[in-house]
């Protein structure tokens, strides 16, 4: 997952006008797209490239959005993801410069006292649109999804484990863990002897996570997921060709789920074939299609029409 991020993605056609699409999760985006609402910016922020190269590696633990009360990180993030964040979408196909989908920023931002927490992501649209000279329209597209369902032989979940009588995500931390987000439900990571890390989400469970060289792809491993949760996920393992990953499995509750996502392997930079085409079943063959299909699950293609954001314009920020 961590290694899409840091891919050489394809140049941009006309560099004038270039796009970056990305698909709504919800009818809240189309409203506030309509009726603009107040205005709010952070205090003050500053941006910083992240430096990447063979010295210099991606560090997960240095990774995401991390808010309080009073202030915003922004940890070796790519304008994608942070368009992505500030607009609550998830990622989709990227037609925008290289640098847009592969160089990477920290940024820190101190929040306005007496600002409202959940303001934080308009804050965050409204410094790239500043500083990045971002701009954006809205538009309906006909876009290449997947839906997740049952294979023929049937499903093998193992159901999620009891929760313990003292489950918290308040716990104190093991030796060598790590605690990120804000009280009372701050996740907690640890990093384990073998190179893996784990996530502990308390009552939600944990997540594991190692890189596999010999499949060149990330494991993952989920004490407590649903499997609507695991098609979200499956959107950044399958590329940012994917517009949205559907379950349509009918299935409830919550399992222990295992998954490979290929990162290693060279792809196309949106999924596609030469002819700009999504295959019926790009990951045919793959550690991710082999583990999917030892949960007795699998991908089908679908296309359907998607309100999506569409960037026009973006440029580099000044350092500061």
């Amino acid at each position: 997952m961590y290694n899409n991020g840091l891919r050489n993605y394809s140049s941009c056609v006309r560099l004038a006008v270039c796009a970056i699409v990305i698909a709504t999760i919800g009818a809240a985006f189309l409203a506030s797209a309509q009726t603009p609402p107040p205005e709010v910016s952070f205090e003050v922020a500053t941006i910083k490239p992240v430096l990447m190269d063979a010295s210099h590696r991606f560090d997960p633990n240095h990774f995401g959005s991390h808010v309080s009360s009073a202030f915003a990180s922004y940890w070796s993030m790519t304008l994608v993801s942070l368009v992505t964040h500030a607009l609550g979408v998830q990622p989709l196909e990227g037609t925008g410069p290289v640098w847009a989908n592969a160089d990477r920023f920290d940024i820190e931002a101190k929040i306005p006292e007496g600002a409202d927490k959940k303001d934080e992501q308009r804050m965050l649209l409204a410094l790239l649109e500043d500083r990045f000279r971002l701009s954006f329209h809205l538009e309906e597209r006909q876009l290449d999804s997947y839906v997740l369902v049952i294979a023929k032989h049937g499903e093998k979940l193992t159901p999620s484990s009891p929760d313990p009588a003292n489950s918290s995500s308040a716990s104190p931390l093991e030796p060598g863990g790590i605690a990120t987000g804000e009280a009372p439900v701050a996740p907690k990571v640890t990093r384990n002897p073998d190179g893996s890390r784990t996530i502990d989400f308390g009552n939600r469970g944990t997540q594991t996570m190692r890189f596999d060289e010999q499949l060149g792809a990330m494991h993952f491993e989920s004490s407590k997921m649903t499997i609507g949760e695991l098609a979200v996920q499956l959107m950044t393992c399958l590329g940012s060709g994917v517009h949205k990953v559907v379950d349509e499995t009918g299935i409830k509750g919550t399992y222990q789920l295992a998954w490979d996502c290929p990162s290693a392997t060279p792809r196309p930079p949106i999924g596609r074939d030469a002819a700009g085409t999504l295959p019926s079943d790009p990951q045919d063959g793959s550690s991710l299609t082999q583990s999917l299909d030892a949960l007795g699950l699998r991908l089908e293609k679908r296309a359907t029409p998607q309100q999506v954001y569409v960037i026009d314009h973006v440029e580099k920020p000044s350092e500061n």
